[in-house]
């Protein structure tokens, strides 16, 4: 997308519009904050791909997330540029026959696009330029088979090559889905603890029972598409508050000069003090303001703290989606579990405290 959301200045316009190709996140991303949060959708090969439109199409709804899709070769036998492109022009009640600018929509980035945009030495890779453009990345659905790529290490196509070359300050939100055997395999056990522990990467899911698309019922089946956007959201709304908050801690410098060191106060023989009278007092040093951009504590602002999954900036427009019906160990999935789960402080200090 390039409209508002994509744009340099931040939102001007409703409809979402592809970024141009060949991608360069210089040409969609300022090098000051802008308000806006950019989100990378990964889908792999699972059928739950197909609800990956719907994501989509809810995030579209908002000004302030910019958004671009990753499809594996597998995933697009659910997801594609087309359906991706029904849905977003059914979100905002656009018929067929509405003439509409040629980039409308978002753009689904596969394989193709990493090498045939791609000519010589010099010209921008599209998985460096994506990973330079992502404030967050979320693999949804994440197939038993990308998984293992990622625990691997192995980085073979667009998908886990953007992985493989992310800075390890950008947040990762994998979101399993699977067959229940799979699932319960041991590997994937092993994956997931490696994704988890080691990458820090955040496990959103998947659902503890359901009937899945191969008629089975057990765990494996992903996490609700709308509970996904729920959190892609308060990752957005979070997001907002920390440049709030940078902003809020630049202090104008002032200039000073630095007090002198005084000296031993040695009396002369008539009991006067050294020195040439009381005009010679050094002022006070005025005290040192913050370093710009840099935060003071490793402790995370009191509004963020008692932030909760589900609050949102009143400033921040949110899609309107529909309400989730809660579902068993909904706390196992909440933001408010990861941060208990790795150490409240650190998780601060790690994602949102600089």
């Amino acid at each position: 997308m390039n409209t508002s959301v994509n744009a340099i200045a931040g939102p001007s316009r409703t409809l979402p519009r592809k970024s141009a190709r060949p991608f360069v996140s210089a040409d969609n991303r300022p090098s000051e904050p802008d308000g806006i949060f950019r989100v990378v959708l990964i889908t792999s090969g699972s059928v739950a791909s197909i609800k990956a439109p719907d994501i989509a199409a809810a995030l579209s709804q908002s000004g302030d997330i910019a958004l671009q899709i990753v499809a594996t070769k597998s995933s697009t036998h659910f997801c594609n540029q087309q359906t991706v492109d029904a849905a977003i022009r059914k979100s905002f009640g656009i018929n067929e026959d509405e003439n509409l600018p040629e980039d409308f929509g978002v753009r689904v980035w596969t394989d193709e696009d990493e090498w045939s945009d791609w000519k010589k030495v010099g010209e921008p890779i599209l998985h460096i330029e994506l990973r330079r453009w992502a404030d967050l990345v979320v693999i949804a659905p994440c197939s038993a088979n990308t998984l293992a790529k990622i625990a691997g290490g192995l980085c073979d196509n667009l998908a886990t090559s953007l992985l493989r070359a992310l800075s390890p300050s950008t947040p990762v939100i994998v979101c399993p889905a699977m067959n229940t055997h799979m699932y319960q395999h041991k590997f994937t056990a092993k994956h997931l603890r490696i994704v988890q522990e080691q990458l820090e990467y955040l496990i959103l899911g998947p659902q503890g029972s359901g009937i899945l698309a191969c008629g089975d019922d057990g765990p494996g089946k992903m996490t609700d598409w709308r509970e996904i956007v729920f959190t892609i959201e308060n990752f957005a709304s979070m997001h907002k508050q920390k440049i709030e908050q940078g902003r809020m801690s630049v202090v104008p410098q002032r200039i000073h000069q630095p007090q002198q060191p005084q000296s031993t106060d040695i009396r002369n023989g008539d009991g006067n003090a050294n020195g040439n009278g009381p005009d010679d007092a050094q002022p006070e040093r005025p005290k040192t303001p913050p370093t710009p951009g840099l935060p003071t504590s490793t402790v995370l602002p009191a509004q963020l703290q008692n932030m909760t999954i589900g609050e949102t900036n009143t400033d921040t427009p949110v899609s309107a989606i529909p309400p989730v019906e809660p579902q068993g160990n909904a706390n196992e999935t909440s933001i408010a579990h990861w941060k208990k789960m790795q150490n409240e402080t650190y998780w601060q200090v790690r994602w949102w405290a600089g």
